[in-house]
């Protein structure tokens, strides 16, 4: 195979991974473009912080003696029918208490349990969709310790292994873009380096001067 028939193999396949993965992803950049503005600004349309409705009850379980940090906490969430990855599970000094929370998009849980007598807190916060969305983007992969103790659920763990296929997809969408810079016509190229060496400057000035 020649060189020339190399390169247009080469500019075949990357328009293909370019246009299809870019399709593939569409929503998800939208959804994530969509969350970072809200992070990024205190809209009062998207409120959802002062919107948020909390109650507080109390339940009596029966809680099992002798067991580790982590069996401890997944009995009592399954005990009191709670859905969500658990964050922080923290002993008390005297190790009567066992405070924890448990967290999905649009609901947050945070329970305090008596180990003595069973008696467990509850503070049920639920937001609304903009405090959902706000959710999904700050959402983040456990620690290798919250691996190995199981503290996330199989749809969160889902959730975090699709923002890393995002992210790599949005490298490989990027990559295949400065190819297909590449490839235009030199007076093309010219404005593309110009934007280039701009969002280049930006980047750097923010990294290393703004913090």
């Amino acid at each position: 195979m020649d060189i020339a028939k190399q390169k247009r193999s080469l500019t075949k396949w990357n328009q293909k991974i370019h246009i299809y993965l870019g399709l593939y992803l569409l929503f998800f950049i939208w959804l994530f473009g969509l969350s970072g503005l809200l992070l990024n600004h205190h809209w009062e349309f998207a409120n959802f912080w002062e919107d948020r409705k909390e109650i507080k009850y109390h339940k009596t379980i029966q809680i099992s003696r002798g067991m580790e940090q982590y069996t401890l906490v997944h009995e009592i969430k399954n005990k009191l029918n709670l859905d969500g990855s658990v964050i922080n599970p923290i002993f008390s000094n005297d190790s009567i208490f066992l405070n924890f929370i448990i967290a999905k998009p649009g609901t947050r849980y945070d329970v305090q349990a008596n180990l003595n007598d069973g008696k467990i807190m509850v503070k049920e916060t639920k937001f609304n969709t903009w405090g959902i969305i706000r959710a999904l983007h700050t959402t983040r992969n456990p620690t290798l310790k919250e691996r190995s103790e199981r503290y996330q659920t199989v749809i969160a763990s889902i959730w975090s292994i699709s923002l890393d296929i995002i992210s790599v997809g949005l490298i490989i969408i990027c990559l295949g873009g400065w190819y297909i810079y590449l490839q235009v016509p030199r007076k093309r190229f010219y404005l593309g380096l110009i934007s280039i060496t701009s969002g280049f400057v930006v980047c750097i000035c923010f990294l290393f001067f703004s913090f």
